[in-house]
């Protein structure tokens, strides 16, 4: 039975516009969906926006201070203008100082070949640095590097760990991802207790594919109680959603299918 929470990973090239890598697996019954990425637009506007949520990194002088925000504001001006490649160096002297958005951003810069050379295993290495300077997305996006071997050996342990550190700061798909893991027990001891309660996370925070899995593991009673109605709970939410494997075993239940 735990044998059909099989992960199914498609390989997807990574295109201009990925800002986020999310792994997304739909099950039913004994059917595996090969999952794929899920592409967040990466424009100039966005990574003016998360610089600006984030701010300057601290400054151990004035004049230092003052060096930084003239590096911030050729970013800024560079990528208001849709100009990545000019926008790559004062980035990159950014990152250097430990700021950590920037660290993220060149990541995947070089995970997309914008702006800068396409290279993966330089895209891990920024990623890393702003993974340690404990940046969620960098940390999730670490860990599915880890997991597919993109830039780096596979390491399902690492993946986990990784994984589990965005999770610890809310990111809903790294607590699916989780769920995943141990509900397949890759890299970390197979515990469907503690994929139930990764899955549950991801759901009460509107995650359909967490709200399906959820509602599977009702079905079958792994990890959680066998209770039909808390299955058929989650399951409507997932399909009203427009998850497609939710609808679909609701449809085979004979019931009404509607979405948001």
């Amino acid at each position: 039975m735990g044998n059909d929470y099989t992960r199914t990973i498609s390989t997807a090239q990574e295109c201009e516009t990925t800002a986020r890598l999310l792994l997304k697996i739909a099950l039913l019954g004994s059917l595996i969906i090969a999952s794929a990425y899920m592409l967040t637009p990466f424009t100039a506007q966005a990574a003016v926006a998360r610089l600006d949520h984030v701010g300057l990194p601290f400054a151990s002088s004035v004049a230092n201070a003052g060096l930084i925000a003239h590096r911030y504001s050729q970013v800024r001006a560079a990528m208001e203008q849709g100009d990545f490649e000019l926008a790559s160096l004062p980035l990159t002297l950014l990152a250097e100082q430990g700021h950590s958005e920037a660290q993220y951003l060149l990541g995947i810069a070089h995970g997309t070949g914008l702006g800068v050379t396409h290279d993966m295993r330089e895209s891990v290495r920024w990623y890393k640095r702003a993974a340690v300077n404990g940046h969620r997305d960098a940390q999730y996006n670490l860990g599915v590097a880890y997991s597919m071997g993109t830039g780096i050996a596979i390491d399902a342990a690492k993946a986990v760990s990784w994984w589990h550190k965005a999770a610890v700061q809310d990111s809903t798909d790294a607590q699916f991802n989780l769920g995943l893991m141990y509900a397949q027990g890759e890299g970390v001891s197979k515990d469907m207790l503690e994929a139930s309660k990764w899955w549950l996370k991801a759901a009460l925070r509107g995650d359909a594919a967490a709200q399906y899995a959820l509602g599977l593991m009702y079905v079958r009673g792994d990890g959680v109680a066998q209770d039909l109605n808390q299955a058929l709970k989650w399951w409507y939410l997932s399909a009203s959603q427009g998850f497609e494997r939710a609808q679909s075993a609701l449809r085979k239940l004979g019931l009404i299918v509607t979405t948001q």
